[in-house]
């Protein structure tokens, strides 16, 4: 496989990934999940303190993705959005 192949395969998987990730949270989100963005700045910066605080601080399930959050308790999105967003 040349350079230009391996380059396009990763690109396409990532795509994939992107579009499996998108139609899932959207089923969660059908189902009552909360979805929250806060600013990539934010997210980039504090990055470290952001995984931290979720650890400590959720009750309930949740998924990340850069600036991209989803959490099954509406609580643990409220009390996120207040601190970082």
């Amino acid at each position: 496989m040349n350079l230009q192949e391996e380059i396009l395969n990763k690109a396409g998987i990532e795509m994939a990934r992107e579009i499996d990730r998108e139609v899932l949270w959207s089923m969660l989100i059908g189902i009552g999940w909360t979805r929250v963005i806060i600013s990539s700045e934010t997210a980039m910066i504090k990055a470290t303190h952001i995984k931290n605080w979720l650890s400590l601080n959720c009750t309930g399930p949740y998924e990340k993705n850069r600036s991209d959050f989803i959490f099954e308790s509406k609580t643990d999105a409220v009390n996120f959005i207040l601190r970082w967003k």
